[in-house]
């Protein structure tokens, strides 16, 4: 694209991200390092359904493919990479060396089980401890690397989040939580752009989420709130319009831009499809055996 199209491309990015054109010029800058270099991606998988990288795959602020041939230097990616064998080893390696890149990691880490996931002839504890350690900044891509998800539900592989690993490891990395089950691909590649462009991490909350992604509470900005207001509510799936709270939506305590930024191009979500939320992007989700995802909210604590 020539300059003109790319400049609006990334007001087009600026104005999805943040809702204004104030930020196009920084997104712009971000992608011309990223493109030349600056800064490489590694991004590498642990326990987990690749759901987050099938997220991505769908994302379009960028598509994938003008993501990864024209924006960003992606050296590895598990699902997306045609590298196998030790080409894979050889490309990891000398990432681990050159240490000048954002390590994004999508699912758990068997703390406990340590050969139910390996990369080559390594444990993945050994290969991600020293990916973290030679790491600009790490990006916990998903509920699984955040909080452990739902590998963590089953105590057999004594599945941690990626979070966790660095604290029992005694890694001190800058590192940046994207919650959800899948997380949105918005939420990947805006944190990614921010990082590069101001060469630190985007404004957090406590629990190191980005605020621009994590600003509220889903209840609060779900489309049906006027139902809940006017204490409206669905108790059968056949309704359609009224409030999902009754049928065990997590939307009053789960942060998350569902509602602002839908999921597949911006197509849908799950309250969208009449479905209540889960609260896929909640600490505590896959939620305890005996309350189960869909719950009386009476018995949610």
């Amino acid at each position: 694209m020539d300059r003109r199209e790319f400049l609006k491309y990334c007001g087009k990015i600026s104005l999805l991200f943040t809702g204004s054109l104030l930020f196009a010029e920084d997104i712009a800058r971000a992608f011309v390092k990223i493109a030349e270099g600056a800064v490489n991606i590694l991004w590498l998988q642990g326990q987990a359904c690749s759901g987050d990288s099938v997220s991505l795959l769908y994302g379009d602020s960028p598509e994938v493919p003008e993501l990864i041939t024209s924006i960003i230097n992606l050296r590895f990616h598990p699902v997306v990479s045609v590298a196998q064998g030790e080409l894979v080893m050889r490309i990891i390696n000398q990432e681990l060396k050159n240490k000048d890149y954002i390590l994004c990691f999508e699912g758990a880490v068997p703390y406990k089980m340590l050969g139910a996931c390996k990369i080559g002839e390594f444990y993945l504890t050994e290969i991600l401890k020293k990916a973290i350690s030679s790491s600009i900044a790490v990006v916990a891509v998903g509920t699984c690397s955040s909080y452990g998800g739902i590998p963590a539900a089953n105590k057999e592989t004594g599945a941690i989040s990626v979070v966790e690993f660095m604290k029992r490891e005694g890694l001190n990395k800058p590192y940046v939580r994207l919650p959800g089950c899948p997380t949105n691909s918005i939420r990947v590649t805006g944190t990614v752009a921010y990082i590069v462009a101001f060469e630190k991490l985007p404004a957090l909350d406590t629990d190191n989420r980005p605020i621009l992604y994590y600003p509220d509470v889903i209840h609060n900005n779900c489309q049906r709130f006027q139902y809940f207001s006017q204490d409206r509510y669905i108790t059968d799936y056949n309704q359609k319009r009224g409030c999902l709270f009754k049928m065990g939506c997590r939307g009053p305590i789960t942060k998350a831009d569902c509602p602002l930024r839908r999921y597949n191009r911006n197509t849908s979500w799950c309250v969208d499809a009449n479905g209540p939320c889960i609260g896929c992007a909640n600490p505590k989700f896959p939620w305890p055996a005996e309350t189960g995802i869909y719950t009386d909210p009476n018995r949610i604590k």
